[in-house]
């Protein structure tokens, strides 16, 4: 019995290896901003580099939280990435549950146009959305960064959507519908509380896109009332000198919703995700 138990610890052990390391490759970066988030200025260009903060210090966090526009960035952040998110699903949902559900004239054409505006790379589209957006008098503004993302989150969302409801068994809305609830009712009591996870898949997807966004948001806003937390970081960085401490700390500050996020609604991401596939 023992011998057997060594043989399956030797066995799996280069596995375990390997995933270990998987694991520090991928918090070490993690790992090394926060460290020099926290460290002095004299101590950040040590060389060899330091791996550890000898005399730990906070002060860049108290210039991050208290001395720069990442405050006010935060907030046009948070306002951006949640108008996004709720509009987009708003939208997605009923659109993925028509595309799932319904067979209308035109709709691979509608698919195959969701799927090929995913295929240009965003700065194509940065010269067509800001003639559109000046147009619109909505340049630097947050109504025009919102629009901009949408450009992006709603095909994906869309068919994210499409294929996790296609996932659903349709006996539960044909029940439905005998009891006699009208399409719009079977959304809303009987496919959404079953697509829980696909929505907040795509709820995660596009919060978190619109919050990292820098192209869009480093053309269509120009003043500090409306720059995103990614334009905002950027600006640590100047001509001739570079602010490590502050960017490192600023980007904890910012790396800190996300993780929260995702860690709370990690099962669910995974799940819709997992799903979502299985007939995209």
């Amino acid at each position: 019995m023992r011998s057997k138990r060594w043989k399956k610890i030797f066995t799996f052990a280069p596995v375990y290896v390997f995933l270990l390391g998987l694991v520090f490759f991928s918090v070490f970066p993690s790992l090394w901003m926060f460290l020099t988030s926290i460290k002095p200025p004299n101590e950040v260009f040590t060389t060899p580099p330091r791996y550890w903060a000898e005399n730990p210090t906070l002060d860049n966090y108290n210039r991050v939280l208290f001395e720069s526009r990442i405050p006010r960035a935060f907030l046009n952040s948070t306002l951006v990435s949640a108008a996004t998110g709720l509009i987009t699903l708003l939208l997605a949902l009923p659109a993925g549950y028509g595309f799932a559900r319904y067979r209308f004239t035109g709709a691979g054409l509608l698919s195959t146009s969701l799927l090929f505006g995913q295929m240009l790379p965003a700065v194509v589209l940065v010269i067509p959305l800001y003639i559109v957006l000046n147009k619109l008098d909505l340049i630097d503004t947050h109504a025009g960064l919102i629009i901009a993302n949408l450009s992006v989150t709603i095909p994906v969302a869309v068919m994210m959507m499409r294929s996790y409801i296609e996932s659903v068994p349709r006996e539960l809305e044909e029940a439905a519908k005998i009891d006699g609830v009208g399409n719009i009712g079977v959304l809303v009591r009987i496919v959404m509380p079953v697509s829980i996870p696909g929505i907040v898949a795509v709820s995660i997807f596009t919060v978190i896109h619109a919050w990292e966004e820098f192209l869009y948001a480093l053309n269509f806003a120009n003043s500090a009332a409306v720059k995103t937390l990614p334009i905002t970081l950027a600006e640590f960085s100047g001509q001739f000198k570079i602010d490590w401490g502050g960017m490192m700390s600023a980007a904890v500050v910012i790396s800190l919703p996300v993780l929260l996020l995702f860690l709370i609604c990690n099962k669910y991401f995974v799940k819709g995700l997992s799903d979502g596939a299985v007939k995209g």
